[in-house]
């Protein structure tokens, strides 16, 4: 897929000409950064967590603990979920406070993300993680326990559905 699926919920409509839909710079987003917000509604009530994620090929995934609210309502259904990622590069001083502004990259995704539930792919792609984090560290650390295994949850969502939108400048 070359580009992010355009939708009305991610159709860029103020200041579009700084959006894209490119894949390219989706990847290029993510693989920047390493914190985003991911937003879901539970029983009504709106969420926003932040935590680490990492990107394998179309695919962005998270983890967490088997305990998490967010975790549980995926375990019990599909739940659709809002996956920020936003880096300021600079901010922009002008002479009236209306005028100043940053100059940013950021990544909105939209999807349903599915639970890696054979052991022996959780375990590689949380290796990955580490790796994606300090390079070559998985090797120096001891495998994951069972136990540790089981209190954690590990997410994975495609890359499809989204958009940037980049200020430079």
């Amino acid at each position: 897929m070359d580009e992010l699926r355009k939708t009305e919920r991610t159709r860029i409509r103020r200041l579009h000409e700084r959006g894209s839909y490119d894949m390219e710079l989706a990847h290029a987003i993510l693989d920047a950064g390493w914190l985003c917000h991911i937003a879901y509604v539970i029983d009504g009530t709106p969420y926003c967590t932040p935590t680490l994620y990492w990107r394998e090929g179309d695919r962005v995934y998270w983890h967490g603990s088997s305990a998490s609210k967010m975790l549980r309502a995926q375990k019990a259904g599909d739940i659709e979920v809002c996956l920020t990622v936003t880096h300021v590069d600079a901010l922009v001083l002008a002479r009236s406070g209306f005028h100043s502004s940053a100059r940013y990259r950021s990544l909105m995704l939209i999807g349903c993300p599915e639970i890696v539930g054979d052991e022996a792919e959780k375990d590689r792609m949380l290796s990955v993680f580490i790796d994606r984090l300090w390079p070559g560290r998985s090797a120096e650390v001891r495998p994951a326990s069972p136990q540790e295994l089981k209190a954690t949850t590990l997410l994975g969502m495609d890359i499809s559905e989204g958009a940037a939108k980049v200020s430079s400048g």
